[in-house]
């Protein structure tokens, strides 16, 4: 499964459009003939954490989700779900602003997935973190070649222990499997437009 992580945040964003992580969850991990036990252990968390995400009882962090996938072996943007059901009007290669599915987690980041589709090798996602958020404790690790474009805010970045203080119109490209942290030092959202390939 070929799939992007982007984030995207609008003023027009529909609640309607959240993505349901739980059921994404619940339906890759049977599919996969894996039990609640089973990913739990895997990803060093309780049963009961797990079943919280799946029911829709807790939200999980960006680094809850990628240790998931990982362990899943998708990309993490295999949790954004089935997008051709989720009732999203099919305009081609256009996505429109209050059509953007949308993914909250924990710490404050909430992701809206810019591409109209996750099948084209290419993902766009802009990713909101609100003052004082970041993407967990321990860098985040995918298996895509990705990039990031601040566009509002600032962010610090992290990769390997050496931090980076970025500012609207700042750039950063990692290359595969090399993880980053990123963390909101501002009073203001910070707003970053991903660019992932798979």
């Amino acid at each position: 499964m070929k799939i992007c992580h982007y984030y995207f945040m609008t003023n027009t964003a529909q609640v309607s459009n959240d993505v349901d992580v739980g059921r994404t969850l619940r339906d890759l991990r049977k599919g996969l003939g894996i039990t609640l036990q089973a990913l739990a252990a895997g990803i060093g968390r309780s049963v009961g954490f797990v079943s919280q995400i799946e029911r829709g009882l807790s939200r999980p962090t960006v680094e809850d989700i990628t240790l998931i996938a990982g362990y899943l072996k998708v990309p993490s943007a295999a949790l954004f779900g089935r997008l051709e059901a989720a009732g999203q009007a099919d305009e081609g290669p256009v996505t429109r602003a209050g059509q953007r599915l949308c993914l909250r987690y924990e710490r404050g980041v909430t992701d809206h997935l810019v591409s109209p589709r996750l099948s084209d090798g290419l993902c766009l996602l802009e990713t909101t973190l609100a003052p004082g958020a970041d993407t967990g404790e321990g860098p985040v690790t995918d298996s895509q070649q990705q990039g990031g474009y601040l566009l509002q805010g600032r962010i610090v970045l992290t990769v390997n222990g050496t931090e980076w203080t970025l500012e609207p119109g700042d750039a950063f490209q990692l290359g595969a499997r090399q993880g980053c942290r990123l963390f909101n030092p501002g009073a203001e959202a910070a707003r970053l437009l991903w660019i992932l390939t798979h």
